[in-house]
C-alpha cells in the first residue's frame, strides 16, 4: 500500500476511534491516584498523573490526526519521532513505573486509552518505516 493511502487510512481510523472515546478517563485517573495514594506519595509526590497522561496521549493523538505528515519529510524528524513513539507511558514518565506491576483493567477508560495509544504508536511507526523504505529505494 502506498504511503499516502496508508496515511489517509490511519487518519480516517483515528477520527472514528476518537468519537468512541469515553469521558470517564479523567475520573479513572483520579481514582487511580486515590487508590494508590501511598505509592504516589512515595514515588511521585506532588504529581498529578492527569497532566502527564494528557501530555503523553496528546503527542500520539497529534501525530495520528495528521501531524505525522510533517515529521515524515525529514529523516532526522522521523528518527526522533520513532524514538518517542517506541516509548510507553512508563518510559516517558518513569516516576509512575510503580504502577506497571498492577493490573489496571479495572480502570476501564484508562485501559482502553492505553490500548488505543499503543495501537496508534504501532501504526505511526509503520508509516515511518514505510517512508524510510521509500527513501532507500530512491
Amino acid at each position: 500500500m502506498r504511503l499516502q493511502e496508508k496515511m489517509r487510512e490511519l487518519i480516517e481510523r483515528y477520527y472514528q476511534d476518537c468519537t468512541k472515546q469515553d469521558s470517564m478517563l479523567s475520573r479513572d485517573l483520579q481514582n487511580l491516584q486515590h487508590d494508590f495514594a501511598e505509592e504516589f506519595k512515595r514515588y511521585a509526590p506532588d504529581e498529578i498523573i492527569n497532566a502527564d497522561f494528557s501530555t503523553y496521549t496528546a503527542y500520539t493523538h497529534g501525530l495520528a490526526s495528521g501531524g505525522i505528515r510533517l515529521k515524515l519529510e525529514d529523516p532526522l524528524e522521523r528518527y526522533k519521532t520513532r524514538e518517542w513513539l517506541s516509548k510507553s507511558f512508563f518510559e516517558w514518565f518513569p516516576k509512575y513505573r510503580f504502577l506497571e506491576s498492577y493490573r489496571l483493567d479495572e480502570y476501564q477508560s484508562l485501559d482502553q486509552e492505553l490500548s488505543l495509544i499503543n495501537d496508534w504508536r504501532a501504526r505511526l511507526i509503520e508509516l515511518i518505516d514505510l517512508k524510510d523504505k521509500q527513501e532507500k529505494r530512491r
